[in-house]
């Protein structure tokens, strides 16, 4: 097969595969958050922190969400990364501006256990807020040990198409938030 009809099948059949009531589920969250003026914090590696970034600006401009993306952020990541080590990076970004009332955690992590998405994540729902994850195949051991709302699992082995179908999801969701009017 020609790697490009490859590609885009394997993305067919991710798309078949995504939880659609945990989309659902997630759209919700993201609307208490706005109503009570709270911010998204989205943080990535890679892949995962280029589409935090393009969802920051969907939730923003399409959503009425205030988001903000912490791996866009470099010279704060990279002095957190530096003094603190990588693992603590996003976590103590995100305790110098996070509201636990109020905001919202969104990480993104193909494997699941990238430690510093993960360390923030806990962080957040630990002290009360709202946490949102975006895994892929496996959903990695660690990102599954906390209790939080995932928003989606791209339940495919290829780290290519788990990225198509996490940008899907995210443009889902701001389709949804715009739409609800």
């Amino acid at each position: 097969m020609n790697p490009i009809t490859k590609h885009i099948a394997q993305v067919k059949q991710g798309i078949e595969l995504l939880d659609v009531p945990e989309i659902e589920k997630a759209v919700s969250l993201l609307r208490l958050v706005r109503s009570h003026g709270g911010t998204v914090y989205l943080f990535g590696n890679g892949g995962s922190a280029a589409l935090a970034s393009h969802f920051a600006n969907d939730l923003i401009k399409m959503g009425r969400v205030k988001a903000v993306c912490l791996s866009d952020a470099f010279p704060v990541t990279s002095a957190y990364g530096n003094d603190d080590g990588w693992e603590n990076m996003y976590l103590n970004q995100l305790k110098a501006v996070f509201d636990a009332a109020r905001d919202c955690a969104l990480g993104i992590t193909c494997s699941g256990n990238s430690v510093n998405v993960v360390r923030a994540l806990e962080w957040a729902y630990i002290n009360g807020s709202f946490a949102l994850g975006l895994t892929g195949m496996r959903g990695g051991t660690e990102i599954h040990n906390i209790s939080f709302l995932t928003l989606v699992h791209a339940p495919v082995p290829d780290i290519r198409v788990q990225e198509d179908l996490h940008a899907v999801c995210c443009h889902a969701v701001a389709r949804a938030l715009v739409e609800e009017e």
